[in-house]
C-alpha cells in the first residue's frame, strides 16, 4: 500500500511521469509477446509473410503497415520482435501526438496526461491491439497525428503545420480506408465556428493537399487498376451472414453498430466516471468552442459510418472499425472538464491504477492463457507447432535448406518465414506476390500444410500451385509428421504434412 500512494503521490504532482509510464508499458508489451509464444495470430502472420514484398497493394489493406513492417524486418530479420515492435511503437507514438494535441486546448495539463491514459483506457487500444490488430493500429496512429497537427493549424497556422496536416492525411488515407471520414468529419465540425472556418479557405493548404495527393497517388494507382480487389474482401466481412432482406440486413447493420458504439464508449465513460465521478456528469453541460469541435467530429463519423453501412448494406460493424473516431472521445471528455473548471489534482492515479490494472492484467491473460489452455484441452493459434514442425522436417536433412517453400495456409507460411529466413516462401492464397522465378525452381524446395481428417495426400490447391510451377505433383512422396502443441506437455499432437521438391526423400 505505501508504495501505490508513493506512486499516487507522484503522479498528482508531476503529470508528465504519465508518458513515461506508457513508454514503461509498451516496452514491458514487447517482451511480454516475445516470451509468449512463437506461434502467430491471423493479422501477425499476414505480416510476416507478406513483408518479403514492398507492393502498392495488398489486397483489401491498404499498404502502409505493411510497408513500416517490411522495413523493419530489413533491418532486424524476421522475428515476433520485428512484429510486435511495429505495433507496439505505433501505439505509443498514438498515445504520446495524442497528449500533444491536448496541450493544445487544454488549459489544465493534467488533462492531457488523463487524455492519453484515456487512450490505454479504450478495448481496441489496450485489449484487441496486444491481442492482434495492425491496419487498426496504424489508423489509430495516423488518427493522433491528424489531430495534433490539425489543432495546431487551427491555433498556430503555418505552412509547416498545414502540410504536416496534409502529411497526416497521405499516410491515413494509405493505412486504413475509413480513415477519410476523420479529415472530412473535421473540416466540417468546424465550418460553424467562424474564426476556424478562415483556415479551410487558406491558400496553405493548397500545398497540404498536395502532400496528401503524392502520398496517395502510388496506391491510388493500384487501386483503379484493382478496384475489385481492393474492395471486395471489405464489403463481404460489411456482409456477413446477410439475409437477401435488404431491410432486414440494414436494421441488422444499424443494431451492430449501436452495439460497437456502447462496446467502445461505454468502458470509456466507466473509467472516466471511476476518476471524476459527480464532476463528470456536472461538466456534461459545460461548453467551449473546443467541446464544440470535437463533439460534432464525433457525430459526424459515426453518422457517416451509419450512412455507408446503410449504403453497401451492411449486417456486421464492428469495434475495431469505429476506434479512429471514438479515439476522440477521452479528449472530449477532457475538454467538458476543463470548460467546467473540474478539480483534477488528485485524477491522474484514480485513472491511472484502474487502467493500469486492466492493461497489464489483460496482458499476462494472454500469456496465461496459452499455458493454461492447453491443460483444458483448448488450443489456441499460439499454440500451433508449426515452428517446431520445420524444425523437424528441416533435421532429417541437416545439410539441405530448401530455397522456398509452398505452405498451405498464412500460419505455416509465417513460421517458414521465421525458421528459413532466406528461403522464398509462397502461400497459394495470396497471389500479388512475384511468382518463382526460374532460378528459384531449379533449387531444392519444400511444401507443407495440415492434412485434412489424417489424409497425407497433397491438398488440391497446392497440387495446381505446384502444376503451374512445371511441377509434377505425381513425382512427389507427400508425408505426416505428428507435433505436439506448444505448452501441451506432449498431450495432444497436430497432424502436418510435407513433401520435398528437388530434393531426396529421408
Amino acid at each position: 500500500m505505501r508504495a501505490i500512494r508513493r506512486i499516487s503521490d507522484a503522479l498528482a504532482r508531476r503529470p508528465d511521469l504519465v508518458l513515461r509510464l506508457i513508454a514503461a508499458y509498451y516496452v514491458l508489451a514487447v517482451i511480454l509477446r516475445i516470451l509468449r509464444s512463437e506461434a502467430l495470430e491471423s493479422d501477425e502472420a499476414e505480416q510476416l509473410f507478406q513483408s518479403q514484398f514492398f507492393l502498392l497493394g495488398y489486397g483489401r489493406q491498404p499498404p502502409f503497415y505493411n510497408w513500416l513492417q517490411a522495413g523493419v524486418i530489413q533491418l532486424i530479420g524476421p522475428s515476433v520482435l520485428a512484429i510486435s515492435l511495429v505495433k507496439n511503437l505505433l501505439l505509443f507514438l498514438t498515445c504520446l501526438f495524442y497528449g500533444l494535441a491536448a496541450r493544445i486546448v487544454l488549459r489544465d495539463q493534467r488533462l492531457a496526461a488523463i487524455a492519453m491514459l484515456g487512450v490505454i483506457a479504450m478495448p481496441a487500444v489496450s485489449l484487441l491491439a496486444q491481442r492482434d490488430l495492425t491496419h487498426a493500429v496504424a489508423t489509430l496512429f495516423t488518427t493522433s497525428l491528424f489531430t495534433y497537427a490539425f489543432l495546431r493549424t487551427l491555433t498556430r497556422p503555418s505552412l509547416w503545420h498545414y502540410m504536416l496536416t496534409g502529411l497526416a492525411v497521405g499516410i491515413g488515407l494509405i493505412a486504413k480506408y475509413n480513415f477519410i471520414i476523420v479529415p472530412v468529419a473535421a473540416i466540417l465540425a468546424i465550418l460553424p465556428e467562424a474564426d476556424l472556418r478562415r483556415r479551410i479557405f487558406d491558400l496553405r493548404l493548397i500545398p497540404a493537399l498536395i502532400v496528401a495527393a503524392v502520398i496517395c497517388l502510388p496506391h491510388g494507382l493500384w487501386v483503379l487498376g484493382n478496384f475489385t480487389e481492393a474492395t471486395a474482401g471489405t464489403i463481404d466481412v460489411m456482409r456477413k451472414d446477410a439475409s437477401g432482406n435488404a431491410v432486414l440486413d440494414r436494421l441488422s447493420g444499424i443494431g451492430t453498430l449501436v452495439l460497437a458504439i456502447l462496446g467502445s464508449a461505454l468502458p470509456i465513460l466507466g473509467f472516466f466516471l471511476l476518476a471524476f465521478r459527480r464532476p463528470l456528469i456536472e461538466a456534461w453541460r459545460a461548453e467551449s468552442q473546443w467541446t464544440r469541435v470535437i463533439g460534432r467530429t464525433i457525430l459526424l463519423c459515426l453518422v457517416a459510418v451509419g450512412i455507408i453501412g446503410l449504403g453497401f448494406g451492411a449486417t456486421n460493424i464492428s469495434e475495431k472499425w469505429l476506434s479512429p473516431f471514438f479515439l476522440l472521445l477521452p479528449l472530449y471528455l477532457c475538454l467538458k472538464l476543463d470548460a467546467a473548471g473540474a478539480d483534477t489534482r488528485r485524477s491522474i492515479p484514480r485513472l491511472f491504477f484502474p487502467v493500469a490494472a486492466v492493461a497489464l492484467g489483460f496482458m499476462l491473460y494472454l500469456a496465461l492463457a496459452n499455458v493454461i489452455g492447453p491443460r483444458l484441452g483448448q488450443y489456441g493459434k499460439e499454440n500451433l507447432p508449426a515452428g517446431p514442425f520445420i524444425e523437424q522436417v528441416l533435421a532429417e536433412q541437416p545439410g539441405t535448406r530448401p530455397a522456398y517453400v509452398i505452405a498451405g495456409d498464412i500460419f505455416l507460411a509465417a513460421s517458414a518465414r521465421l525458421k528459413l529466413p532466406d528461403a522464398r516462401v509462397v502461400q497459394t492464397g495470396f497471389r500479388q506476390a512475384p511468382p518463382l522465378s526460374e532460378a528459384e525452381k531449379t533449387q531444392p524446395g519444400l511444401i507443407i500444410w495440415r492434412p485434412a481428417g489424417g489424409n497425407a495426400e497433397i491438398p488440391a490447391h497446392l497440387k495446381a500451385y505446384v502444376a503451374e510451377q512445371g511441377i509434377a505433383p505425381e513425382n512427389l512422396s507427400p508425408r505426416t509428421l505428428a507435433v505436439p502443441y506448444l505448452f501441451a506437455g506432449g498431450r495432444d499432437n497436430v497432424l502436418f504434412g510435407y513433401a520435398r521438391i528437388g530434393g531426396a526423400s529421408p
